[in-house]
């Protein structure tokens, strides 16, 4: 379903940037800012070329299911 977390996370960073920012919210400063923002699958940003970024988590398949392997990071590291 990453298709509906991906809708999901448009509409909640819509609403947050709302709330948060203004008139400033859709800028090319507020929406590329480096700490990204949080998702339901993760951590993501915006960059100044277009592209996107996503944090997601490292899942591993096991006999009972996926399990998580590494968890999805909740910020991205300074500097990058």
């Amino acid at each position: 379903m990453r298709t509906a977390t991906l809708a999901y996370d448009a509409v909640a960073l819509v609403a947050r940037l709302t709330q948060t920012y203004g008139q400033e919210r859709f800028s090319e400063q507020v929406l590329t800012n480096a700490s990204g923002f949080g998702g339901t699958d993760g951590v993501f940003r915006f960059r100044s070329d277009g592209t996107n970024e996503r944090g997601l988590a490292v899942l591993r398949v096991a006999p009972s299911g996926g399990q998580v392997a590494s968890p999805a990071p909740k910020s991205f590291a300074p500097g990058t």
